[in-house]
Parts: structure tokens; sequence; C-alpha cells
């Protein structure tokens, strides 16, 4: 069964932080960073003098207040809503699940509720749990939320490597929310969704190992700082590319359409470069919208914002084809969705 998008929605933390405040604390002239990610600002939940978000900005709270705007946007009650699912590489906790919290502050019931962890392919992967539940039959009306609260793993000290004072730069917090309703034959909706892993066995471009079971917390890993991972800039530049690209053809073998069919190409806000690399696949710059020079890499919920950004501005219209995807480095996936609006 397809399914159709009818409401969006997207927050992103009150503070904003420019190249200026950030390259001061992460040792990096700024001008370089607009010119390595074209990058100007992001926005952050941690304190200015702590790692602690500020009140009220948690991972789950993003995602709630996301969420609910895509609810009013949507014009439904969020008693009908029976189907949860949140995905985010940086839940307030491990337990209870990501999902659980939204729904409950959202103060939903009875719903299917599903925590994926996933980064760039979260959206895609999620979207396909909800075209499976409302085929088989289980949901009506699924809330579909992206959430990152990354930047209380930031760390700025000099024991840190200069590598991963550089993810600091690139990476932000905020969420994007989006409502899905089963689509009739001859209704606009989702017309095709594919993600797939490629079983590459080399190192993940992308790794944030937190303080989970294969790293145990310890004081000589806390001081080591060992949770914090890394981000291989070169290899996933490298690979993405290839990646993203093959996401595109699979959506244009499922459909049998072609770039020249899509109104927008939306994909994950990775880096500033995209125009750049869009046109050497044959994608011209008014193509392939962008929002990273304002709002940084998000991860998974990269997507869910830019399209709300999109939404809201009136540029979509009835009837317009949008493609959206994305590649994930850390997992060396790609995903991909064709989308016609209505």
């Amino acid at each position: 069964m397809r399914c159709r998008i009818i409401g969006t929605g997207a927050y992103l933390p009150p503070r904003v932080v420019p190249n200026e405040e950030v390259g001061r604390l992460a040792g990096v002239e700024p001008r370089r960073i607009e010119r390595l990610f074209d990058i100007r600002e992001r926005r952050w939940v941690r304190r200015i003098d702590s790692p602690d978000p500020e009140e009220g900005q948690r991972c789950s709270d993003l995602a709630t207040e996301a969420a609910r705007r895509a609810i009013e946007q949507a014009d439904v009650d969020p008693k009908d809503i029976d189907a949860v699912i949140v995905t985010s590489t940086t839940p307030d906790v491990a337990i209870p699940s990501l999902d659980y919290l939204v729904s409950s502050k959202l103060q939903l019931r009875n719903t299917v509720g599903i925590a994926v962890q996933a980064a760039c392919t979260g959206l895609f992967r999620a979207s396909l749990l909800v075209e499976s539940l409302m085929t088989a039959g289980r949901s009506k009306l699924a809330l579909v939320v992206g959430a990152e609260a990354i930047s209380p793993f930031f760390r700025f000290e000099s024991s840190v490597p200069a590598d991963q004072r550089l993810n600091t730069v690139l990476f932000a917090d905020g969420a994007g929310a989006m409502v899905v309703v089963p689509a009739g034959d001859e209704d606009p909706g989702i017309d095709a969704i594919t993600v797939c892993t490629t079983g590459e066995t080399m190192r993940p471009g992308v790794m944030f190992k937190g303080m989970l079971s294969g790293t145990p917390p310890t004081a000589g890993r806390f001081a080591a700082i060992d949770y914090l991972g890394y981000h291989d800039f070169r290899l996933v530049l490298a690979r993405g590319s290839e990646l993203t690209k093959r996401a595109g053809q699979a959506v244009f073998e499922r459909t049998q359409t072609s770039h020249d069919d899509y109104k927008f190409v939306l994909t994950h806000q990775a880096t500033g470069k995209l125009r750049e690399i869009g046109a050497t696949i044959g994608i011209p710059p008014e193509k392939m919208p962008l929002n990273i020079d304002r709002v940084g890499n998000t991860i998974s919920a990269s997507i869910l914002i830019l399209l709300d950004e999109l939404n809201r501005a009136g540029k979509l219209r009835a009837g317009d084809c949008l493609l959206l995807v994305t590649a994930e480095s850390s997992t060396w996936s790609y995903a991909g969705m064709a989308v016609t609006w209505g």
C-alpha cells in the first residue's frame, strides 16, 4: 500500500552557534569552516558553559515539538495516531526508548511505537516501516520523527584529537516530522521507497561509540575520550556521492523516471558542497535546495527539516514530484524515495 504525507513539522533549538563561537572552541578558523562545509551557523542544545542540554532541550523534547507542529499542520486529532516511528542516533537514554518518550509527551495512547537507531537513512527506514504497517492494516495514521541532539557529546579539550574537534563544526541539533496516511491508487503519495545496505566490510566512515555494551563506561575510557568515535571526512566524501547516486538510480528503476521528472532533489544535508556533487550527475543547482548553511548536519533529522522548510515556504505544489536520496557512511548503505506532493 502507498502512503501519503499530509503534514510536516520541524524544530530547531533556539541557541544559534556561529562559526566564530564553534571555531574558537574547536581551534578551527571560522573562514575555514565555511570554506570546507559552506556552514555559517548551526543550532545546539548544549549550554554555553556545560555539555548538558538546556532545560526542555533534550532529544525527546526536540522530537516532540517537531511532531506537534506536524500534527497541527495535518489537522488531525492526536488521539487517532496509531503508529509512532522515531529515528535518532542520540536518544536521551538507552531505555526507555525514544518513541515512548515522544508518545508520552504528546499524550498518545494505544500506538505501535518503534525506535529506529539509524543515521542518514533513518527517515527511509522509518517510512518503510510505516508502509509495511499500513499494508498490513495495522496503521491508518502514523507519525514519523527524526531527531538529534549530538552537541552534548562534543568535547573541546586539548587532549581531543583535531579530527574529532572538527566534527563539532559540522554536526548540529534539530528535529523534523511528518504525518502519514494510506493513499489510494490515484492519490499523490510516496511512490517508491528503497533502503539497501551494501554489505561493504571496510571501516565505517562515521562512528560515535558512546558508552554502551561494546565500550562499557570506565574511568579510563572517559579520560581517554574513547566514547567520541571518529568521522573520516575523506572516506565519507569519496564513497558518499557514489552511494547517493546509487540511491537515485534505484528509485529511477522502480518508478521508470529520471532526474528531469522531479522538481526538487532533497538529499541529506551532509555538506554545503552538495550542489557541486549534484552537478557531476546532472542535477542543476535550482533543483537541489540546501539549508546546511543555517542548520548544519542534523543527521537523521536532516531531510525532514528541509522538507518542512520547503512546505511552509509554499514551494511545494500539488502534483510536484520530489526525489529524496541519501547515503549513510556509518553502515555503507543508501536509500531513496519518490514522492508526489499533494
